[in-house]
């Protein structure tokens, strides 16, 4: 029970009771399962404060300093705590369902089995807090501050987690669930066996986070960077994967039947932009461009690739898309290589691994005379691989198309006025005259 003169002092107001506090420094405030449903107590000084089993539902406490107090049980559902100290607090089992927490300092705290749910955590201050086990489903995190958090086991279920910085964070058997963790930063995140189905994880940052054994099925991945992230028995069936970076992806074991995998770049934002539509076929790629070795066992083969090769700009990119979508309904596997900026030797040597594996080559060569060096030493290596250049209208032929022109696999060149008038002839005056050139080439 609470100590009746604590309470007593309490009830005189909050200058009375900072006041006295301030004169007992040493004083250890008692207040023990104490009735304080809807107190107004902003700015209160209850540091070190004994609260266990307390009631303040809501309660106002706005800014006030709960550091190092014992709140074990208490019940703060609906409170408002926006800016309040309550940092290194022992708060196991407490309730904090609908309360307010806005801009609230929480580190080192102790929010085990904890009831937060729909809680407003927003610009909360979160290192090394430990979430474990507690509900916080439908819980505002939006633009919280994490770093070695520990949310291992918890219920995160429809939670927003927007803008949240999150690295290094332990979600380790979490229920995320419905969450929305739009442009939040996860990187070296620990989402072992978490939870994600049909999570919204769009431009996230995931760069080394483990997401090992994790269930993203339906989630969507739209723009999420997986640099170095490891993905072992991960599922992202009828996941959305498009315009992710996959540079350096462990990838094993996956399940991504219904997955919708478009658009992923396998290489360093400071290296050349190559892209490829599968997950798993990004690994093979990214040994090419980075194994002499493996480039020497696959340099032979020939397959559906389809290699699009440019300097693309904001004008030809739209050109590109087109023709990408239109090979992936013809069933073959675009890979486009941006080689702006191409500064790599290791990566020319690559790009002409891809080359010579590819079934044929579309060269869209309105910017490519940065790269002409490049692309007529790859060129002039395909004897027995189509080369169909672009060129948009009203742009002068380069140098290059004249150099190019000399060999007999090098088709005509098609100009087009804009993406969509691409993609009313692409099929009969680019990707046609390249598959018969590729039979005849290939006897197949």
């Amino acid at each position: 029970m609470a100590n009746q003169r604590h309470l007593e002092t309490l009830k005189q107001g909050v200058a009375a009771w900072n006041a006295w506090r301030e004169g007992n420094p040493g004083a250890v405030p008692d207040l023990i399962e104490a009735s304080l449903q809807g107190a107004d107590l902003p700015g209160i000084n209850l540091h070190r404060a004994l609260l266990l089993g307390a009631d303040l539902s809501k309660a106002t406490l706005a800014g006030a300093l709960f550091h190092r107090a014992i709140l074990g049980g208490a019940n703060l559902s609906e409170a408002d705590l926006s800016g309040a100290v309550l940092s290194q607090a022992e708060m196991h089992s407490v309730k904090l369902r609908g309360a307010k927490l806005s801009g609230a300092d929480l580190d080192h705290s102790l929010l085990y089995d904890a009831d937060l749910r729909r809680a407003d955590l927003t610009g909360a201050s979160l290192l090394q807090t430990t979430f474990e086990n507690a509900d916080l489903r439908e819980a505002d995190l939006r633009g919280s501050a994490h770093a070695d958090t520990d949310f291992s086991q918890a219920d995160l279920s429809g939670a927003d987690l927007r803008n949240t910085f999150a690295g290094g964070v332990l979600f380790r058997g979490a229920n995320l669930s419905g969450a929305n963790l739009g442009s939040a930063v996860l990187n070296q995140a620990d989402l072992r066996g978490a939870k994600l189905q049909k999570a919204r994880l769009t431009s996230s940052d995931l760069t080394g986070a483990d997401l090992e054994e994790a269930d993203l099925s339906e989630a969507d991945l739209s723009g999420a960077d997986l640099s170095r992230a490891r993905l072992i028995r991960t599922s992202l069936r009828k996941a959305k994967l498009t315009g992710c970076t996959v540079f350096a992806l462990s990838a094993w074991e996956l399940e991504l039947s219904g997955a919708k995998q478009q658009d992923l770049r396998i290489t360093d934002l400071a290296e050349p932009a190559v892209v490829v539509d599968d997950l798993e076929v990004a690994q093979l790629f990214h040994l090419l461009l980075h194994s002499r070795s493996v480039r020497d066992v696959f340099g032979s083969v020939s397959s559906n690739i389809v290699l699009i090769l440019g300097c693309f700009s904001m004008e030809t990119e739209p050109a590109v898309d087109v023709i990408r979508e239109m090979l992936r309904q013809r069933d073959y596997l675009p890979v486009s290589f941006d080689l702006e900026p191409l500064t790599s030797g290791e990566l020319g040597e690559s790009l002409a691994t891809i080359a010579r594996m590819a079934r044929f080559v579309i060269l869209e060569a309105t910017d490519a005379s940065s790269a002409q060096r490049e692309i007529r030493a790859v060129v002039s290596e395909l004897p027995s691989v189509p080369v169909q250049p672009l060129l948009l209208a009203g742009s002068k032929e380069p140098r290059l198309l004249e150099h190019l022109k000399r060999h007999s696999w090098v088709l005509t060149t098609h100009r087009y006025r804009d993406a969509d008038a691409l993609g009313a002839s692409a099929a009969e005056r680019v990707i046609g005259p390249a598959e018969l050139m590729a039979m005849q080439l290939q006897g197949r």
